[in-house]
């Protein structure tokens, strides 16, 4: 089973129960064993109680006409010696047969296995409801004394001439009670099947949903980029087949995938090559800059481990530092080599820069998690930088360490129309800045690095100016 977390309407997470396939299949198939159990039962005993009632009644019809043809001479003949025994010895054959009771054609009891009802007159039952009616017998539900008796009379004929009738009765407790016991024993018998098809379901639901569920599992695996491990095979069927070609599938996924992330890798090295190339060729356009996105790098690179950077984190970084002025491939020689201040029109090209070199890195598909780094790189912290005029957190972090390493390059760069500051002078003056134009956390990191770290005193520094 699964939980999945939803949003109503207002945003509001929620959560909804999904079941899983083992849940469904188990709640599917309980209710149908179920029902095919105790629909097998009532069927069954359906037909025991009809069978049951069927054999007592033939059985009942079978012993009347028995004692009415052997009644019919001792009758007529008056021998009520014969007529008792035949009825006393009747009733002894069986246990469950309550009276049997031969009358004459006045309704005179000349017969009884109770001694104490011969003579009487045949008193008529309580209530009577026929059973069934066979050839010369009836067969009737009755009520004598207040009990139920299932009563069968039969005439007693003798040379074609009615002499008499025997009237049989059966206790209908000897129908109930073998009813029940077999009830009994279909209840039990019923309840052992449920369990064992319970135990049966969930065997069943194991194993077909157990290799479902580890497909699902390597499908995962797959999918987040987490080692995948061969799912075992178990069983020649249809879901064992299933794994075995799962698992060559995604052994040639892997393969594949292993191949295309080298070729990409390949592909993002030679660009970054060529930018590189690129890169040392901008800053070997002006002798005052060459060596400025090595330097920037540098200093950026020891922040972002102070501010404790992932390893891959901080080659992202270098990388940017790498790319962040390679939009002045398109600047012309006359402004970017100008040894006099820019004039407007000139500065507002030069300011395109950062345009530019996103838009070159957006050609590259790998490269695109740098395009806004280089093109935030001149972003201040109040707002007021070129070219979004982004603030504070707006700025992505690695271009507001790299705007502080590039004008710590810059104001310690000798250029034509201005001397160089030293290392102090320059850390002073991003000072000054501290909260508009950089932010005032990561400028707190940049004068640590700045006062630790020995070369940043050495001629290495007298660098870039733009």
């Amino acid at each position: 089973m699964r939980y999945t977390l939803l949003k109503n309407g207002e945003g509001n997470a929620r959560s909804r129960f999904s079941p899983g396939i083992r849940l469904k299949l188990i709640g599917f198939l309980l209710p149908l064993v179920f029902l095919l159990v105790v629909s097998v039962a009532i069927a069954v005993t359906k037909i025991t109680d009809s069978e049951i009632r069927k054999d007592l009644l033939e059985r009942g019809v079978a012993v009347s006409r028995v004692i009415a043809l052997s009644a019919g001479y001792s009758l007529l003949s008056g021998d009520r010696l014969a007529l008792d025994s035949l009825a006393a010895e009747t009733k002894n054959s069986s246990p469950d047969i309550e009276y049997i009771a031969i009358r004459d054609t006045k309704n005179i009891v000349v017969a009884h296995n109770r001694i104490e009802d011969r003579g009487k007159e045949y008193p008529s039952p309580g209530s009577a409801t026929s059973l069934a009616k066979f050839p010369n017998t009836d067969a009737e539900e009755v009520v004598r004394e207040g009990r139920p008796l299932i009563e069968f009379t039969t005439p007693i004929l003798f040379a074609g001439k009615h002499v008499g009738t025997v009237s049989l009765a059966f206790s209908k407790e000897s129908v109930l009670a073998p009813q029940r016991n077999i009830r009994r024993s279909i209840v039990i018998a019923a309840s052992f099947i449920l369990v064992i098809a319970l135990a049966g379901t969930l065997v069943l639901a194991y194993r077909i949903t157990t290799p479902i569920k580890r497909l699902s599992s390597g499908v995962n695996e797959l999918a987040e980029g987490e080692g995948f491990h061969p799912i075992p095979v178990r069983g020649g069927d249809e879901l064992g087949e299933l794994t075995r070609n799962f698992n060559r599938m995604a052994e040639t996924i892997l393969a594949q995938q292993g191949h295309l992330s080298r070729y990409a890798k390949d592909l993002e090295e030679a660009y970054v090559g060529i930018v590189r190339v690129i890169a040392a060729s901008i800053d070997a356009r002006d002798p005052y800059t060459l060596g400025h996105s090595k330097r920037v790098a540098q200093i950026s690179r020891e922040m972002g481990r102070r501010l404790g950077f992932s390893g891959e984190e901080l080659e992202h970084l270098d990388k940017a530092c790498l790319f962040h002025d390679v939009g002045k491939i398109r600047i012309p020689d006359n402004i970017l080599l100008k040894g006099k201040h820019l004039t407007h029109p000139e500065a507002e090209e030069m300011r395109g820069h950062a345009i530019d070199g996103a838009e070159i890195l957006k050609m590259a598909p790998s490269l695109h998690r740098y395009v806004d780094i280089v093109r935030s790189h001149h972003e201040w912290y109040d707002g007021t930088g070129y070219p979004d005029g982004k603030r504070g957190s707006e700025i992505p972090v690695h271009a507001q360490i790299i705007a502080l390493a590039d004008a710590f390059d810059a104001m310690t760069t000798t250029r034509p129309y201005r001397a160089a500051l030293s290392p102090d002078d320059a850390v002073e003056e991003i000072l000054r800045y501290r909260g508009t134009q950089f932010s005032p956390s990561l400028t707190d990191v940049f004068v640590a690095v700045a006062k630790e770290i020995p070369m940043l005193e050495t001629e290495e520094w007298k660098g870039l100016a733009l």
